[in-house]
């Protein structure tokens, strides 16, 4: 999966949390308001089932209407019988949230990314810049070799290997870890350099905020609604449709909603069961989600669900947003 050249990073915004707590509907109120302001947005999306194609009423893309005017980087990017990885998204949304290369397509450079899903993993991955192998590459077979060889002689003949590969990197082993050794050794037997990092954090004014449902009642009150709207607005045939191009044992089949539609089709659950038995994953999920975004270094959480309107939310939103412009170096153009 290739991403398309970048830039340099654009202030950043990353909206998580649960599923259907108003995340979409938020940044899309921010990015009106800021459009209003004459302030245009790049949009990503964090979320790792939206990138399948033809995976539509079942993971509550925006519809096409929207898309339009709201292009997201992410949605429809892979297709669900391949593997698609937390590296591939990374080389997607890295260059969509950077400036463009001068000369690079039509209309008003973007001043702010705004990244939005409940995918915890990808906005750790962007916010703090984890690389794919690049300098620092991995081979498991090697990693194995080299820790029989430390646990058969000691470290000694280790240390003396990579003093003869890369005596800087060696100086800096003398008092690490076995296991440091170990990878050290690793990356220089493959050509790499065991002193680049492994991680490049955002180079940009970013945030990282919550939306939070607090009212558990409410929350799963607004899961079962959202899978209801689901199975009125076809998920049923568009399971079918993709259980019927897809290879069977493709994961993204045996999703939530997907699932329990695909069952339904074939008369082993009612309509009513299928619902609830979706709906009950969800709030799984959800519970999940919330554990991941409670441990992560959040920089505001902002309550949403009955308590606050998407109108209130975007507003909250609206505030960081021009914080983060203004911090950036080219904030006031």
């Amino acid at each position: 999966m290739q991403g398309h050249e970048e830039g340099s990073p654009l202030p950043l915004l990353a909206i998580g949390g649960a599923t259907a707590v108003g995340k979409s509907a938020a940044a899309l109120g921010l990015a009106e308001l800021l459009r209003g302001e004459g302030i245009e947005v790049a949009l990503v999306s964090a979320d790792s089932r939206q990138v399948f194609r033809g995976f539509d009423i079942g993971t509550d893309k925006l519809d096409r209407d929207t898309l339009a005017r709201w292009p997201h980087a992410g949605i429809d990017v892979a297709d669900a019988d391949l593997p698609f990885t937390l590296f591939d998204w990374l080389e997607i949304a890295r260059p969509a949230a950077s400036t463009r290369p001068q000369g690079a397509g039509a209309g008003a450079a973007p001043r702010l990314a705004i990244v939005v899903g409940g995918t915890g993993l990808y906005h750790r991955g962007l916010l703090r810049g984890f690389l794919r192998g690049g300098s620092r590459p991995h081979d498991a077979g090697l990693r194995g070799e080299l820790e029989a060889l430390l646990a058969a002689d000691g470290r000694e003949p280790l240390d003396a290997r990579l003093a003869t590969l890369q005596p800087e990197v060696a100086a800096q082993m003398l008092n690490a870890s076995p296991r440091r050794l170990v990878r050290a050794l690793e990356i220089a037997f493959l050509g790499g350099d065991a002193s680049a990092p492994e991680e490049q954090p955002w180079g940009a004014p970013h945030a990282y905020v919550t939306i939070d449902d607090p009212d558990p009642v409410h929350h799963r009150a607004a899961i079962t609604a959202r899978i209801e709207e689901q199975f009125v607005r076809g998920l049923v045939a568009e399971a079918v449709a993709l259980a019927e191009r897809l290879p069977p044992e493709t994961p993204a089949l045996s999703g939530i909603g997907y699932a329990e539609a695909l069952r339904h089709n074939e008369a082993e659950i009612t309509r009513e069961h299928a619902v609830g038995a979706a709906a009950a994953r969800t709030w799984d999920y959800a519970r999940r989600q919330r554990t991941w975004f409670r441990a992560e270094p959040i920089d505001e959480r902002i309550v949403g669900g009955a308590e606050r309107s998407t109108v209130e939310i975007a507003a909250a939103l609206h505030v960081i947003a021009q914080r983060l412009i203004t911090a950036h170096p080219s904030g006031g153009s």
